[in-house]
């Protein structure tokens, strides 16, 4: 059968199928290409920031890229938890700084969590928010209760700690995030690892009802602790830290 002469040409199964390939494809790449269309219009989440590039473009001097992806790595010390990541990078800002006599401003540091550990790089609000102390069996060692403030943050030996290294509870010890960040480290924070805890979190009744993951991560990377820098995914990270000259310092799970 055909009209004006012109043959009627009946799609074949095949190219059904490419078809509505290509269109699921297409939609695909509209929703990557406007991430706000995933999930009620949410804001795409902002990477990087001007501490981290300067650290990447940083010259000379030594450089460490910290990596864990353990949140149990830690070992209790009076009322604090220390985490093994944020202890070993003390010791290694340290060893540097006083036994070798090299200037602060030489050490170049980035800590780069992942996975459950991504959890060090949340503030206060999400700890308590979306009860993580509870989640992951982490307890506050001032109170005995599952813990709802981010343990790690904290400097341990407060504003008015001696900066002089033979010191009882001196600056040079403390293992604080904050402190540590006063001494250079950059803090990354892993957006993979933070849409899985998103997920978790709605699926298992920790967020409030009504929140999707993609609210859930929204709120998350809104509140993480002060000057740390949200990245898509550490693994990435590690490698431009490397090929900025940053030797890698893996921490596991070990005891000490």
């Amino acid at each position: 059968m055909s009209t004006d002469n012109h043959p009627i040409l009946r799609p074949t199964r095949r190219a059904l199928l490419m078809t509505g390939a290509a269109a699921t494809a297409a939609s695909a790449l509209g929703t990557w290409r406007n991430p706000s269309a995933m999930a009620r219009n949410l804001k795409a989440p902002t990477f990087g920031s001007t501490v981290y590039d300067n650290a990447l473009k940083a010259e000379g001097g030594i450089k460490g890229v910290f990596q864990s992806p353990y949140y149990n790595a830690t070992v209790v010390s009076g009322k604090h938890l220390n985490h093994l990541v944020l202890l070993q990078l003390k010791n290694w800002l340290n060893s540097f700084q006083f036994a070798y006599k090299m200037p602060a401003e030489d050490l170049h540091t980035i800590v780069a969590t992942y996975a459950s550990a991504n959890i060090l790089t949340y503030g206060d609000a999400i700890w308590e928010k979306y009860k993580l102390g509870e989640k992951y069996e982490i307890t506050d060692p001032a109170t005995g209760n599952p813990a709802i403030r981010n343990l790690f943050w904290e400097a341990r030996f407060g504003p008015d700690a001696p900066k002089d290294i033979t010191a009882k509870d001196n600056y040079y010890q403390d293992t604080g995030i904050q402190v540590l960040q006063e001494r250079g480290a950059v803090l990354l924070s892993c957006n993979n690892s933070m849409g899985g805890h998103a997920a978790a979190a709605v699926s298992d009744g920790r967020a409030p009802a009504g929140m999707e993951a993609a609210d859930v991560a929204a709120d998350i990377a809104a509140n993480l602790v002060p000057n740390a820098t949200l990245v898509p995914a550490v693994v990435g990270e590690v490698s431009r830290a490397q090929a900025a000259g940053y030797s890698l310092v893996f921490i596991p799970n070990f005891p000490l």
